[in-house]
């Protein structure tokens, strides 16, 4: 009976301190207490550089580290970089507020409920404890209001904010880029049988690793040639089918994008006279294997292109851009802007571009 006996009771105690740590790896609920951020996580106490309080009355209550407030429309307000967030708050009124509106880049996206966190009497009030999570965000920076809606005698305690290792608190800015897929090149114009590059930038983005996106090209005027990536990427699938479509891969986390990045280098030759389009029709991206995020068709990029017929251009258009290299191309004659575009310094430009020009004039001698 003792042989059979002891490997249970063996087996319970273990159960039962599985259980007890699963909070350490991911699997708080809503009125867990949080002395500290779970593994992988990371604290910004309420006395924070970022956190910005709007409205009436808003105190700090340095036994609790946290801040309180009564008042309806009263607000914390912050940014977070990230995907994932969490409030924690505190058991210490006896009247909590049960309408707390969580508003996401300028969008509803749910109401926070502390009473839900008052399972038991206030006997520890300064127990910090989880108020409500945030997971799935996209990739990127994303502006965070927490408002009261709730009647005045029912409070709000904002105690911290609890973020990812790789995540960061950043100062309430409403005005967030979306993550974009732009299609970029040094002209708007090319002459015929020239060869021109074409770039595909992602912008507005922090902490991505994988990119999968798609392009489309006007065949009557060009014919695609060749595709580099950048040198901080690798391209690990490539289609050359009616669609281009290529999938890349940071070398390394210290090559993530963050901010803006090429991602390929695209060499196509002008084949026919007439504008024709490269387009950017799909994109997905990814961080560093906890989300990813399609890209909505109006944050993915196209560029016209004209392929000129003419073959007047000679040196004295070399001389011209010579003359205006440091200063606006606005001063440019029109067939020079047709080919460097009409916006921002001349010396922005690579001069080889306007010399391939000439050089493949046939008049040029």
């Amino acid at each position: 009976m003792r042989k059979k006996f002891m490997p249970s009771f063996i087996l319970a105690i273990v159960f039962s301190l599985v259980f007890s740590i699963m909070p350490a790896f991911g699997y708080a609920k809503i009125g867990t207490n949080m002395w500290n951020p779970e593994q992988g996580w990371k604290r910004y106490e309420s006395t924070s550089y970022g956190f910005s309080y709007e409205g009436y009355s808003w105190g700090h209550d340095y036994y609790l580290s946290s801040h309180y407030n009564q008042y309806a429309g009263s607000s914390v307000k912050f940014n977070v970089v990230g995907t994932s967030f969490r409030v924690i708050s505190k058991n210490a009124s006896s009247s909590l507020s049960d309408d707390i509106s969580v508003i996401i880049d300028g969008k509803y996206y749910g109401k926070m409920n502390l009473q839900a966190i008052a399972h038991d009497s206030p006997s520890n009030p300064a127990a910090p404890r989880l108020a409500y999570e945030v997971t799935g965000l996209s990739p990127g920076e994303h502006s965070i209001e927490l408002i009261i809606n709730s009647s005045y005698g029912k409070s709000f305690i904002f105690s911290a904010i609890d973020v990812p290792q790789q995540s960061s608190l950043k100062p309430y800015n409403p005005n967030i880029s979306t993550p974009k897929l732009s299609v970029t090149s040094v002209t708007y114009s090319v002459y015929l049988n020239e060869t021109f590059d074409v770039q595909l930038r992602l912008d507005n983005v922090n902490n991505i690793y994988a990119e999968d996106f798609s392009i489309n090209y006007d065949k009557s005027r060009f014919q695609f040639v060749s595709a580099a990536a950048d040198s901080k990427l690798t391209i690990v699938h490539q289609e050359n089918t009616d669609t281009l479509r290529f999938i890349t891969a940071s070398k390394g986390r210290y090559n993530g994008i963050n901010g803006s990045s090429v991602l390929v280098n695209l060499k196509f030759k002008a084949i026919g006279v007439g504008a024709g389009t490269v387009d950017a029709v799909k994109a997905k991206i990814a961080d560093n294997g906890k989300t990813e995020l399609t890209l909505a068709p109006e944050n993915i990029g196209e560029r016209t292109f004209q392929v000129l017929p003419s073959t007047e251009y000679s040196l004295k258009h070399l001389g011209e851009v010579a003359f205006f290299y440091n200063e606006d191309k606005a001063n440019l004659s029109n067939n020079v802007k047709s080919i460097l575009g009409d916006r921002g310094p001349v010396q922005d430009v690579d001069l080889t571009h306007i010399v391939k020009i000439v050089l493949a004039n046939p008049q040029y001698k």
